[in-house]
């Protein structure tokens, strides 16, 4: 085990450097091309190592780059496979939708603004954070989003705020180009 913060992965051992040190920018940048609905999902793949490794160009082995980049991303543990019997869990969050209401929390617990372009903030230090915020705004908005995903009452005052702050509560859906093209069609 190490317990230093990654900032390179080793695959077939060789060692392999993180773009900018796994700045928690990388990894934004890299679920939003995960999502990217206009990408084909080997184009998000190779897009997501393209941002992740410093130099992908000389990774042979690339199943491998992707499970190592997958398990940085997952704060050092293994991607667990999906199992086909169960649920998909509802959308709780949506990194670059909710980043306006995500940093002041972060900032809170860091005691530090992680935006600020001369600070660098590992990953797994945003990660960190993010996961010791308190009740707050975002916490709010989440807790309502899981309620009405699972179809629970919301309770008084979870209702004004909702009344109040649809824009921030309802999670734009992405359309694919299909459906984009279809609706601007003229039927």
């Amino acid at each position: 085990m190490s317990w230093c913060l990654p900032v390179s992965v080793e695959i077939d051992g060789e060692i392999h450097e993180i773009r900018d040190r796994c700045d928690y920018k990388i990894i934004l940048d890299i679920i939003g091309t995960l999502n990217d609905v206009e990408l084909t999902k080997d184009e998000q793949i190779r897009c997501a190592l393209i941002i992740f490794y410093k130099d992908v160009s000389k990774i042979k082995n690339m199943q491998k780059a992707v499970s190592e980049m997958f398990k940085v991303i997952n704060v050092g543990e293994e991607m667990e496979q999906a199992n086909s019997q169960e649920q998909p869990q509802p959308k709780l969050i949506d990194w670059a939708f909710d980043f306006p209401r995500i940093a002041p929390p972060v900032n809170k617990v860091l005691g530090y603004d992680f935006r600020d372009p001369n600070k660098y903030t590992h990953w797994y230090t945003f990660v960190g954070a993010y996961m010791e915020i308190d009740e707050c705004t975002l916490t709010t908005i989440i807790s309502i989003r899981s309620k009405r995903a699972r179809g629970k009452s919301l309770e008084k005052n979870e209702r004004e705020f909702y009344t109040k702050n649809k824009h921030i509560v309802d999670l734009p859906q992405k359309l694919t180009p299909e459906e984009e093209e279809f609706l601007n069609s003229e039927w």
